[in-house]
């Protein structure tokens, strides 16, 4: 049984100096980055940096990831090349993924790795269910913030009212298609109580982990996704009563329990047992 994507910890492919660090972190999820965090002139570099890291390391658990550049740049069919032929791969991450034709040309070069889509793009975005549509067994939907609030020419704000429609539209894609909607990075990397309510708010529109820069958050957005003691045992006390009372409709205590319900505390407890909770 696979773990959940609760964290998912990007480190640039540049900075071997923080490899070990990322994998030991506590991330569900490693991304070694060639995109944002590198250099024009330094994609080489990165590519050989993490390629030894990953030819070395005797253990690249948690599940390690590599952030190619976006399909259309020069730089893609080197990073497909590279990706392909990395053993212990767990799948590629796609910026600015767009286009069913985008992630079809990534999924056919990857063959079995799977392919993360990064939608950072007002198309990108709209064309979400499109997206998640394209393979049968997708993992994730990814939202990137940063460069969609630069397209649209807004900033960003800490209660994230600019956002919600875009974080909505990829929840749903996701959750239609059967995937996990990962959030955006939340960029104050000092800021925990500032991370923590960016990271519930999240969770309340349904998405079942987010991104992170910083080894420091990692706890924090591994809280925040995971089911509590409290939310365990009530899980449980729905499903008991429920089972026993062998009806429609039953009441517990002041709360009204249907089979709605009931599914979300089943999702609860099935969460906690992927955590080794229950």
């Amino acid at each position: 049984m696979s773990r959940p994507l609760r964290s998912i910890l990007f480190v640039p492919g540049t900075r071997e100096d923080r490899f070990t660090s990322a994998i030991s972190s506590g991330a569900d999820a490693v991304v070694f980055d060639l995109e944002d965090s590198v250099e024009a002139s330094s994609k080489t570099a990165a590519r050989q940096a993490i390629g030894g890291y990953f030819r070395s390391a005797s253990d690249l658990a948690p599940l390690a990831l590599v952030r190619i550049n976006p399909v259309g740049s020069r730089w893609v069919n080197d990073d497909l090349a590279f990706a392909s032929a990395l053993r212990g791969l767990g799948g590629v991450v796609l910026p600015k993924a767009e286009t069913v034709e985008q992630l079809r040309l990534v999924t056919e070069v990857m063959g079995a790795a799977r392919v993360y889509p990064l939608l950072e793009t007002a198309r990108g975005v709209l064309n979400a269910l499109a997206l998640a549509d394209v393979m049968a067994d997708i993992p994730a939907l990814l939202f990137g913030a940063e460069d969609l609030t630069a397209e649209i020419g807004t900033g960003r704000t800490t209660d994230g009212e600019e956002l919600l429609f875009a974080r909505s539209q990829v929840v749903l894609a996701a959750t239609a298609a059967g995937a996990d909607a990962i959030d955006a990075v939340f960029t104050d990397v000092a800021d925990a109580d500032g991370l923590k309510r960016d990271a519930t708010r999240a969770r309340a529109l349904g998405f079942r982990g987010k991104m992170i820069i910083h080894p420091g958050q990692v706890a924090v957005v591994n809280d925040v996704f995971s089911p509590s003691k409290t939310e365990i045992e009530h899980a449980n006390r729905i499903v008991s009563a429920y089972a026993t009372a062998q009806t429609g409709v039953l009441r517990l205590g002041n709360e009204m329990i249907d089979r709605p319900v009931v599914a979300r505390a089943e999702r609860i407890l099935e969460l906690a047992k992927r955590l080794g909770r229950s």
